[in-house]
């Protein structure tokens, strides 16, 4: 079970959470399951619509989800996962994280892992790690990060 990104995903997530910097980025990651992996086509930044005024939380834009969702779908593909930044923290899967994931909001009868869920640390605008989790009975556990080559153009 692994999250299969390219570099590009990789740069253009920590592209979008240098944007955003102080707050939290979000998005989509678009792609196709394959066994027990997520392999990641393509990373769809979304509008953060948190109005709590702090920098550490997120809220996915409704309409940019719709329509990720429909451009996924005409593809073929799907959403696969969701990506976030930790401006300023390291990377871990946070309280608030798991009680806003799709699997924690369903309840019980608890889903299987159905998103992988990425999040990139940034300080002062710089790159500085990355990780994956996924949400099993209830609780995140990490998710490996395999990255393979690809075209730079690939975000």
């Amino acid at each position: 079970m692994s999250l299969v990104l390219t570099p590009a995903h990789l740069a253009a997530a920590f592209d979008h959470a240098a944007a955003t910097y102080p707050n939290e980025c979000c998005g989509l990651i678009v792609g196709r399951t394959e066994g027990e992996d997520w392999i990641a086509e393509r990373l769809v930044p979304t509008r953060n619509m948190d109005t709590t005024g702090r920098n550490d939380r997120y809220v996915l834009h409704p309409q940019d989800r719709l329509k990720a969702d429909e451009a996924a779908r005409a593809d073929g593909l799907a959403i696969v996962g969701f990506y976030h930044s930790h401006p300023d923290h390291g990377v871990y899967f946070s309280e608030t994280d798991l009680k806003n994931s799709e699997e924690y909001q369903m309840g019980e009868p608890w889903l299987p892992p159905s998103y992988a869920y990425l999040i990139v640390s940034i300080y002062d605008k710089e790159p500085r790690d990355h990780g994956a989790f996924v949400v099993r009975e209830g609780q995140s556990e990490p998710l490996p990060v395999r990255l393979l080559p690809w075209p730079e153009d690939a975000s």
